[in-house]
């Protein structure tokens, strides 16, 4: 009899572990093919300076181990109000939705960043980390999108339900890094321009978008990491100036190279949040401290905060990026307004 069960056990945890391969197969991403660079190996890519996240061991062993600051119930904050259908001149609006996805809109152009409107960023609906408080904006009231920028494709940046339903609303031009094209081809995705660090494609005649390093890692499966490149972005507008997405990123060296080619800019979003540990987090996350840090290093006029608030992704508490955010800007004598945390669904307006 024991062996009977034991043999039905092992057949159970031998199903689990082909289920898991197929699942993890299947939502792999396709994997970039091209010339070998100074972050393409010819099989992944690599950051600079050689900061890689952490493995399978050392994930475990955060996960056995947390020490996570608890995050408040859900939030049933009403969404903000429908912004503008268009902001012209050199007249430059930010509004915050949620974690990191902002509308930017300036010189008669609307620009999304890394649209999010999952409940869960996960693989499945049913488990993962859930958002804490709904959209800031909802999505019928999000004006008619014209540049959409994908920064990589981790799930809580690319929500390909949301692009898939922008991409047949809107028709924007969805500018992404390398390799994540044939994913968005495979779901019927159009008007895709893949890009490479410092490379540079012109929108229309008055705006250029630069495609910037980041310091971070890609995959949405189990057979993809760091098989599509991740990136930053500059929009250099004639008009409004140079407005800077950093995308997902820990701190590195090419901030300041981002500074001395394009600096002094506009504006910049900046992340925060998902910095703990420090440990297991900095390779691929920057902590508030950092994120002022870039602030100075890319000569940004004005930041706004991204990356916050919105998934419990590692151990900082809901607040905590905000509240550190405030102590770095204060020990460097740095004017709060000059880095603004905006609520969901918040805007700021730069004249």
């Amino acid at each position: 009899m024991l062996t009977k069960i034991l043999v039905v056990v092992g057949l159970l945890i031998l199903l689990v572990l082909v289920v898991g391969l197929v699942v993890g197969y299947t939502i792999s991403a396709p994997h970039y093919e091209g010339p070998i660079s100074d972050h393409f190996d010819g099989r992944e890519f690599l950051n600079l300076g050689g900061a890689k996240a952490k493995g399978f061991r050392e994930v475990i062993g955060w996960i056995m181990n947390r020490g996570q600051t608890p995050w408040g119930a859900f939030h049933t904050n009403k969404p903000g109000p429908p912004p503008p259908a268009r902001v012209n001149g050199r007249e430059v609006r930010v509004t915050f939705v949620n974690h990191s996805t902002v509308l930017l809109q300036f010189d008669g152009l609307n620009v999304l960043t890394d649209p999010v409107y999952y409940e869960r960023v996960s693989p499945v609906q049913f488990a993962g980390p859930r958002r804490n408080s709904p959209p800031g904006i909802r999505f019928d009231d999000l004006p008619k999108i014209d540049v959409l920028l994908l920064s990589h494709n981790h799930w809580d940046h690319l929500d390909i339900e949301t692009v898939k339903r922008l991409c047949a609303r809107d028709q924007p031009k969805v500018f992404c890094p390398l390799g994540v094209k044939a994913f968005l081809k495979q779901h019927n995705c159009q008007n895709l321009v893949e890009m490479d660090w410092r490379q540079s494609v012109a929108f229309n005649a008055q705006t250029t978008i630069h495609c910037v390093p980041a310091q971070h890692f890609s995959g949405r499966g189990m057979f993809d990491r760091n098989a599509t490149l991740w990136a930053g972005y500059v929009i250099d507008s004639q008009v409004a100036g140079k407005l800077y997405f950093a995308g997902d990123s820990g701190y590195g060296a090419f901030f300041r190279d981002i500074g001395q080619q394009f600096g002094p800019l506009r504006l910049a979003l900046i992340p925060i949040g998902a910095y703990k540990p420090p440990w297991f987090m900095s390779p691929i996350h920057c902590s508030p401290a950092e994120a002022v840090q870039i602030h100075k290093d890319v000569r940004s006029e004005q930041s706004v905060a991204i990356h916050f608030g919105t998934f419990p992704l590692a151990d900082d508490g809901e607040m905590e990026p905000v509240n550190d955010l405030q102590q770095a800007l204060a020990e460097k004598d740095i004017p709060a307004d000059r880095f603004r945390a905006l609520t969901q669904g918040g805007s700021l307006v730069i004249e």
